[in-house]
């Protein structure tokens, strides 16, 4: 009975993303600061993945999705009490092909621009090991508003660690039941202006309960003709079926940018 019960979930979890995607991935946008970008394939930077990657390897067989809708708007924006947010959507798939390797996809748009990149990732640490390692490669492209294409190249690396259960105390004074550190990097080559995107993420997830967790994350990443923009999302992910989990976060900036912003994502693994 609790399988039945399980596939139902699965197949309906299924269908609702296929609404969704039947919705928006027409218009898929995404805005990074002043530059804007539009995806013609799929993708792996880290804008739609679950707080960050990390450097684990899926088990073979493995699918894991996460679609997430978000918006942001300007703080003097809404002390006025106006309210005409920027919306995003997106779209990040990945799927364990066996041999410590997994391949990856990432959707992401905004009101202007969208981009995304295909990815094949190989963990370099056996799965036992305290701290992993891994590297990543992918291909994709991005549009601005309505000009030319451009090819882009990416080129990754990651480590992370997961940690035990702890009462509160130095140097996390939360008590939880164990959770994970990991740090994502990327360089991604733009062959259509011959230069360079810069990004870089840290994530802190623990396990407060067997199906609540608390993530924060700290992103910097530096566009084309842009300056750095630093932005943190603290978050709450909760388990609402064995295999989808419902995460709910806000977003603001640190550096090179004013907006605040909230985000809504749908985890499942198949």
């Amino acid at each position: 009975m609790a399988e039945s019960q399980h596939d139902a979930a699965t197949v309906a979890w299924a269908r609702y993303v296929r609404v969704l995607l039947t919705l928006t991935l027409p218009n898929l946008r995404m805005r990074c600061g002043s530059v804007t970008v539009y995806v013609l394939c799929a993708a792996a930077t880290l804008t739609g993945a679950p707080a960050s990657a990390g450097p684990w390897a899926r088990a073979q067989g493995d699918l894991f999705l996460s679609f997430q809708i978000s918006a942001e708007e300007e703080p003097a924006h809404l002390v006025e009490g106006l309210w005409e947010p920027e919306t995003n959507t997106s779209l990040y798939a990945e799927f364990g092909v066996g041999r410590s390797f997994t391949i990856g996809a990432d959707l992401g748009g905004g009101e202007t621009s969208q981009m995304g990149i295909a990815f094949l990732r190989y963990t370099l640490t056996p799965p036992d090991a305290t701290w992993q390692w891994a590297v990543d490669a992918g291909l994709g492209a991005r549009r601005i508003g309505e000009g030319p294409v451009h090819g882009l190249v990416r080129f990754g690396a990651s480590v992370g660690r997961g940690f035990g259960e702890s009462d509160g105390g130095w140097p996390i004074p939360i008590r939880h039941e164990g959770g994970w550190v990991s740090l994502d990097t990327a360089v991604i080559y733009d062959a259509e202006i011959e230069d360079v995107i810069w990004q870089a993420e840290g994530t802190l997830g623990f396990s407060l309960s067997e199906r609540a967790n608390a993530i924060v994350s700290l992103k910097a990443e530096e566009w084309p003709g842009s300056d750095m923009i630093v932005t943190v999302s603290p978050s709450f992910a909760f388990d609402i079926l064995p295999d989808t989990t419902i995460r709910l976060g806000a977003r603001g900036a640190l550096e090179g940018s004013t907006n605040v912003g909230v985000f809504l994502s749908l985890w499942h693994t198949f």
